[in-house]
């Protein structure tokens, strides 16, 4: 029983970093880059253990995301959820590609994502459309391999299963 709290807790304590660094301030020039590590979290988790970590947690970590960004409630759970899908549907193939494969799979999820966010900013409250907004899709395939490596270590050091 305590091993499976411990185990849930470890992996609240994960997006609870990836939302803090999602919110971290930056420089101008170089905050239109800043990755989306909530959703990069997910996916790991996701496709690491999809018993455990579902769009039920998409949709958490979405409403989190829009709380902390200030954002219309309910467009990061919905785009969180939708992309959620295809990462719990296929985690199995997903799981035997390489990280560089993964990190191609991750740049597409998170470009996916952040245009539904825009298509629901620009038909809601009239948004302009600015390319430097899909370049986190690019920053976050970068970062990929060393989130996915690093909760690796992680989820093999706490037991998580």
């Amino acid at each position: 029983m305590l091993g499976r709290i411990l185990q849930r807790t470890i992996i609240l304590i994960t997006f609870v970093l990836a939302l803090i660094l999602a919110v971290m301030p930056m420089s101008l020039a170089i905050a239109p880059w800043r990755p989306e590590w909530p959703l990069l979290v997910l996916v790991y988790w996701i496709i690491a253990l999809p018993h455990r970590v579902n769009i039920g947690y998409a949709a958490g970590v979405g409403l989190a995301v829009d709380v902390l960004l200030g954002s219309t409630l309910g467009f990061h759970t919905a785009a969180y959820a939708i992309v959620a899908y295809p990462a719990a549907r296929y985690y199995s193939r997903i799981r035997n590609f390489s990280l560089s494969q993964q990190a191609l799979l991750v740049m597409v999820l998170v470009f996916v994502a952040r245009a539904i966010v825009y298509i629901f900013e620009h038909y809601l409250n009239n948004a302009p459309l600015m390319w430097h907004y899909f370049w986190p899709a690019l920053s976050s395939a970068l970062f990929w391999p060393w989130v996915f490596l690093m909760l690796r270590k992680v989820r093999r050091k706490f037991l998580v299963r």
